[in-house]
């Protein structure tokens, strides 16, 4: 037996809508990853221009990548979720159609959470690039949580961008948690719930290449792409009206069901109304990075 096959697999799901302008550079980018077990598993949502075309001349140049296409779109969650039902990884992780990464990230992130079996989940740096691959001047800090109690991992990842819900994680863990809910702010939901189980790795000297390329104003052109037909992120006509009212309640219920104290359980409930309000503001006055 070779080594590699003694490492732990790694799926990658990748999950596309429309990407063809990208989805080229994407896959070359996860072809090119320096681990040598892993498997790309990529979900076309009913592409209507060339995505499933340049994905199918990728799959037959490398076995590695399994392709499936969705007769109709199934909305976003519901394509992320598909990706992740197909994979057989020890870990796992989420790919956007149109971003890049160091060919050392898989493996840099795999090494972290094999020396730390506390962990359920490490992520590496982020920087942002526009729709020609330039670099721009933003990039995101970063949160290891070793060494910190839940409710201080909580209010951690709470105050921080969702960067971490594209890193490695173990996926066993992730359906643990429950998995993605299909809303705004599911990404938060979930790494609340595995941040509470566990804690985050930071794998430095690897970085993960957002790409910049949406032209949205505000806070509330983001809320309506979240509401739209291929999106359908908030698909009930309340979600539309009132995109973040689920939040705080999924938050609530992630801290009452928590391995936590009945004293630190209180402590959340009492500070996480001010501090949702906080964040809302915040991310009103900003443009959002998640």
């Amino acid at each position: 037996m070779s080594h590699a096959e003694t490492l732990p697999l790694v799926s990658i799901g990748l999950p596309v809508y429309n990407e063809a302008r990208y989805i080229d550079a994407t896959l070359a980018s996860l072809r090119a990853q320096d681990y040598p077990r892993l498997e790309i598993i990529v979900s076309d949502n009913a592409s209507s221009d060339g995505t499933l075309a340049i994905c199918e001349r990728h799959a037959r140049e490398d076995a590695r990548i399994r392709l499936e296409r969705a007769g109709s779109n199934r909305g976003a969650t519901e394509n992320f979720l598909h990706v992740l039902q197909l994979a057989q990884g020890d870990y796992f992780m989420w790919a956007g159609g149109h971003d890049l990464w160091t060919p050392n990230l898989v493996s840099a992130c795999a090494a972290r959470l094999q020396a730390h079996p506390q962990a359920d989940l490490a992520y590496a740096g982020s920087r942002w690039i526009d729709g020609e691959g330039q670099p721009l001047a933003r990039e995101s800090g970063y949160a290891d949580t070793r060494g910190l109690a839940p409710l201080a991992r909580f209010f951690t990842i709470f105050w921080g961008n969702m960067h971490p819900v594209m890193g490695l994680m173990r996926r066993q863990a992730i359906h643990a948690c429950g998995s993605l809910p299909n809303m705004v702010g599911g990404d938060l939901v979930l790494l609340a719930r595995m941040a509470l189980r566990s804690e985050f790795l930071h794998a430095e000297g690897a970085t993960w290449y957002r790409r910049e390329f949406r032209v949205e104003q505000d806070h509330a052109d983001k809320l309506r792409r979240y509401a739209s037909a291929e999106t359908r992120i908030a698909g009930t006509p309340l979600a539309r009206r009132f995109p973040l009212l689920a939040l705080p309640l999924a938050l609530t219920r992630t801290i009452l069901g928590a391995e936590l104290s009945a004293l630190d359980k209180a402590v959340a409930l009492f500070a996480l109304p001010g501090a949702f309000l906080a964040r809302y503001r915040v991310g009103r006055q900003r443009k959002p990075e998640a």
